[in-house]
């Protein structure tokens, strides 16, 4: 006999995450997609029953009307910071809204961070009369519990954060079934979590993760099983991204020699979150420890992310930030020292600092401090791999104060060119070859693409390369937050004149003659050329195809 939840027929609707501990936009899959659809499942839901759908591709489905064909269709969605994406666009509210508006048939559950905050969201009553909000704050075990309970099955107490804990990595193995049919697969990022809640007894003022009552931590074979059924389902790029401090889980070896041994055809192994004050407080030993610890077993690119927020003083202690301008500042000489050595041109390891503008406390002087402690960091020669500036997101009763926009984006200007393009002259010498990045967006003459992995640099490429699954590239310009790179060999005596265009100092003229002369070695090179561009500067570059097998 056939139980109540056998014939629900269902739709998960990945309306894509963007919260402090946690990324869930394309290329990334977050953990709670996956923990859903595992926990439909575990709840008693067949999984052929069960239908996976990213927001991407219902905003690009015309047929709205196959929605009613469903029973239950669940609507993950939450963006508790503001972002700028390539892969893909969240759900915006008010296509959330009309959705729920325009569903009649169907049982329709919105679940999410956006659950945390939605009686602050303007219009918040169009989302009560239209869709079941899960108001247990863990969606999957919120859903997981409702099926269990239609069959009269135990459920899982919410405070038991062990039996949480296991429940949670036993549906992340199920759900490793939706990148197979996510439309980005293969070329996706694994999003995995390690623990959930900040571990801090006082948190930050601004952030949403203070609202999160249940806590768990995962343990690293647990991690290590989900990292094999991803790799099972084809997927070998994953990122420690789902926790507010990597460095506050306590088994960071036996996780990241666990992670290695599940998937040895591994590609990229990164992180997000360190928090930069417990880092700069610990001793120096132990953190050399650590930080080598990760570097023995991430892949190049790596970046930590560190909450500094503002350098100004009266900011962080009105907002409570759990570091200072010296801690950060210290935590960043520490990474550089471990993981600024580079393998294949890449550093190995690097911090990313953050600024929000608009948080309580701030004035005039704390762009100035801002700017002072950046030509801090430039000046003592140590590296940033991004430098993330934005606005505050307002959460419940938190009071921000409002953005000078003249000043905030002064700010920005000064920033991007005193300070980014410098640094990513610094990370990224011209000449640096980078492997395996996936084309993405074509804008224009250039093709925009990303390694995967921690806040990948964006790079423009000469030419459409959008039918190539990945390239190489070889550096060769820098703007302020991306670089300009030509395929890698360059042959120029066989380049395009878009190619030739984007050579810095080269100019059109130049790019003509080089076209219709096709030279075959740099004395003929150098002959159409002529005087005036530094060809001694560029040999790493130019290759001639007459050359190939050398």
């Amino acid at each position: 006999m056939a139980t109540p939840t056998q014939n629900i027929k269902t739709l998960l609707l990945d309306g894509y995450l963007d919260e402090p501990s946690c990324l869930g936009v394309p290329p990334y899959i977050s953990p709670h997609a996956r923990y859903l659809y595992g926990a439909l499942v575990a709840g008693g839901i067949p999984e052929e029953l069960i239908d996976y759908l990213t927001a991407d591709s219902y905003r690009n489905n015309q047929d709205k009307g196959v929605l009613e064909e469903y029973d239950l269709i669940i609507v993950l969605a939450g963006t508790t910071v503001p972002g700028h994406y390539l892969g893909g666009q969240p759900l915006s509210l008010a296509e959330i809204k009309e959705l729920g508006s325009k569903l009649q048939y169907p049982t329709s559950v919105l679940a999410g961070p956006i659950t945390l905050v939605w009686q602050e969201l303007p219009g918040h009553q169009v989302l009560a009369e239209n869709y079941d909000i899960i108001t247990g704050e863990l969606a999957p075990l919120e859903i997981y519990n409702r099926l269990k309970d239609q069959v009269d099955q135990p459920v899982i107490a919410a405070k038991n954060r062990e039996e949480v804990a296991s429940a949670i990595s036993d549906w992340s193995l199920t759900g490793s079934q939706i990148f197979k049919v996510h439309p980005g697969y293969p070329k996706l990022v694994a999003e995995l979590e390690t623990f959930r809640g900040c571990p801090r007894s006082k948190h930050c003022e601004f952030c949403s993760e203070q609202l999160k009552e249940i806590h768990y931590q995962r343990k690293p074979e647990a991690i290590a099983a989900e990292v094999k059924a991803i790799a099972a389902a084809g997927v070998h790029n994953y990122r420690l991204g789902c926790q507010t401090d990597l460095l506050a889980y306590p088994w960071i070896e036996e996780l990241y020699s666990a992670i290695r041994e599940a998937d040895p055809e591994l590609k990229v192994l990164h992180l997000d979150n360190i928090n930069p004050g417990p880092l700069g407080r610990k001793d120096p030993t132990e953190a050399r420890r650590l930080l080598n610890i990760i570097c023995k077993y991430n892949t190049p690119g790596d970046v930590a992310a560190f909450g500094l927020e503002s350098a100004d003083p009266e900011v962080l202690r009105a907002n409570n930030i759990d570091t200072d301008p010296d801690l950060t500042f210290r935590a960043i000489e520490r990474i550089n020292e471990i993981g600024g050595q580079r393998v294949d041109g890449i550093p190995k390891l690097l911090p990313g600092l953050n600024f929000l503008a608009g948080l309580k406390g701030e004035r005039k002087e704390t762009y100035q401090h801002n700017l002072r402690y950046l030509r801090r960091i430039k000046e003592a020669g140590l590296m940033l791999r991004r430098i993330n500036i934005r606005q505050v997101n307002p959460l419940g009763s938190y009071q921000a104060t409002k953005v000078d926009s003249r000043r905030f984006k002064e700010f920005k200007r000064q920033v991007n060119e005193e300070i980014n393009q410098p640094m990513l002259q610094q990370v990224f010498p011209r000449g640096t070859v980078i492997h395996g990045v996936w084309p993405e967006k074509q804008k224009g003459r250039l093709t925009y693409g990303r390694r995967p992995g921690s806040y990948p640099i964006l790079i423009g490429i000469p030419g459409d390369y959008l039918s190539q699954d990945s390239i190489s590239v070889q550096i060769i310009d820098h703007g302020y937050r991306s670089i300009t790179a030509l395929p890698y060999p360059f042959y120029i005596d066989q380049a395009s004149l878009i190619q030739l265009e984007q050579i810095p100092g080269f100019g059109k003229k130049r790019a003509e003659k080089v076209l219709l002369a096709q030279p075959k070695n740099l004395e003929e090179l150098s002959a159409v050329i002529g005087s005036g561009f530094p060809l001694e500067d560029w040999q790493d570059i130019f290759k001639f195809s007459r050359n190939k097998s050398k």
